[in-house]
């Protein structure tokens, strides 16, 4: 009789325990309670040790007499041997209420109506993910009663490209190595800065700047597509984050674990690109179905099966695998000096464009989504690069300061997220909802890059 009052409350926490976030927005959507303020993570935390408190009780009550009994805690061998189960079971258990909330906050996501949707991202085994070639799709953002949504087009290389192709009358080619600044986050690809710095100076425009790439992925594009395209012009992102993610080996995704490429030493200390640690499962176009499907319990244990148990649970243990090893020094860890990353990384492109005949300019596009503190703590300018780049190799490289001119143009009581994406959330007020340069910002930093560059020819 207790095992069945055990197991019924045991099931009842597994029912709030799954129910938590539609309890959470029941809350914050009913009238009475709007002005409660409440702390989502403490909600979980709490739902969370209950349920695992509940799991253990649950577990003493269906083995007792069968595996322990009330003689156990009166020998102290058994005492013992009864704590070490318990600390196991405790974090088996822990565990599985770990991977069941990654699986219920990514079913959440997928049915937010936020990110890229579409067949816009696929795996790739060297850069970690890459756009499909041809492919196509939306960034969107629910804000209050509308959303936004911005079309993406890709070429058949699975890079960026307007919606209808623009001609020009020069057949030379400035290609453009960046990251999701570089793409254009939120505005379309006609008002990105690669798109109108190529149109100004009446080139041909290849952006090869790609959602959330490092200098690991943009190294490696520049040596696939710098022999295969040959172009006149190369514009190579300057960004504090971009080192970072030469280093971080699995990025930070709030979604799933993303494996990357990432810049590490080898035996004699010299520095190279090492591949990504394994394929990740986030990129799989079947999923993409999860998107739009109606909301259910069936389809929630379709999800779990089909995306939730390869992207939250696998593949984060996974993760943890490759991190042990590390622990053990049995497979290459990343290097840790981002002035290093950037010296390798820099003057390799130098290396590509000097063989190639090719201009290398290198573009300084600001500190969004910093902090002032952030920002001056984080300053990449001018002097900046010619500490970390060879001398010899400085002179050759034309370093242009997108940012100087950026902040030139913040007045007294203004800020740097003038220039970030703002977007109305009721009919009398406005919230940003994006710290990647807006459409002004992008025109800026066009008319500086096409100017200098004309100034310096």
């Amino acid at each position: 009789m207790k095992s069945l009052k055990f197991t019924f409350t045991f099931l009842a926490l597994i029912f709030l325990f799954y129910q938590t976030p539609n309890f959470i927005d029941w809350v914050l959507g009913h009238s009475r309670f709007r002005h409660i303020h409440i702390n989502l993570n403490l909600v979980e935390v709490f739902f969370d040790a209950l349920g695992i408190l509940t799991t253990l009780i649950f577990l003493l009550a269906i083995t007792y007499n069968k595996i322990w009994e009330a003689n156990t805690f009166k020998k102290k061998l058994s005492l013992i041997g009864f704590g070490i189960v318990f600390v196991f079971a405790f974090l088996i258990i822990k565990g599985m209420y770990n991977n069941f909330r990654a699986v219920d906050k990514l079913y959440a996501y997928y049915k937010k109506n936020i990110g890229i949707a579409g067949n816009v991202f696929m795996v790739d085994d060297t850069l970690g993910h890459c756009g499909v070639p041809n492919g196509s799709g939306n960034t969107i953002y629910s804000l209050g009663h509308s959303g936004i949504s911005v079309p993406i087009k890709l070429n058949s290389d699975g890079f960026r490209i307007t919606e209808k192709s623009i001609s020009s009358k020069s057949d030379s080619l400035m290609m453009f190595l960046g990251c999701s600044f570089t793409w254009g986050d939120y505005v379309l690809a006609e008002q990105n800065y690669p798109t109108i710095a190529s149109q100004s100076l009446n080139y041909e425009v290849l952006n090869c700047g790609v959602d959330a790439y490092g200098l690991a992925q943009m190294l490696i594009l520049a040596e696939r597509n710098i022999p295969k395209y040959r172009p006149k012009v190369l514009s190579v992102q300057y960004s504090p984050w971009l080192a970072d993610r030469a280093r971080f080996m699995f990025f930070p995704s709030a979604h799933g674990v993303m494996p990357f490429p990432f810049i590490t030493k080898n035996e004699r200390g010299d520095l190279y690109v090492h591949e990504p640690y394994f394929r990740s499962a986030l990129y799989n176009p079947a999923y993409r179905v999860y998107k739009t499907s109606h909301t259910s319990f069936l389809d929630k244990l379709s999800f779990i099966y089909n995306v939730g148990i390869p992207v939250a649970i696998v593949d984060k243990w996974k993760q943890q695998i490759v991190q042990w090893k590390m622990m053990l020094g049995l497979v290459p860890v990343s290097e840790n000096d981002n002035q290093k990353i950037e010296k390798y990384v820099y003057e390799r492109l130098y290396k590509l464009c000097e063989q190639y005949g090719v201009k290398m300019v290198v573009f300084n596009v600001g500190g969004f989504g910093y902090s002032d503190e952030q920002r001056m703590s984080n300053h990449y300018d001018r002097k900046r690069f010619k500490e970390t780049v060879d001398s010899g190799l400085v002179r050759n490289i034309t370093f242009i300061d997108g940012d100087s001119v950026l902040r030139a143009n913040i007045l007294p009581k203004e800020n740097y997220s003038k220039y970030v994406h703002w977007g109305k959330i009721s009919k009398t007020d406005s919230s940003i909802y994006d710290n990647h340069p807006n459409v002004m910002a992008h025109k800026m930093m066009a008319e500086t890059l096409s100017k200098q560059l004309i100034s310096k020819q």
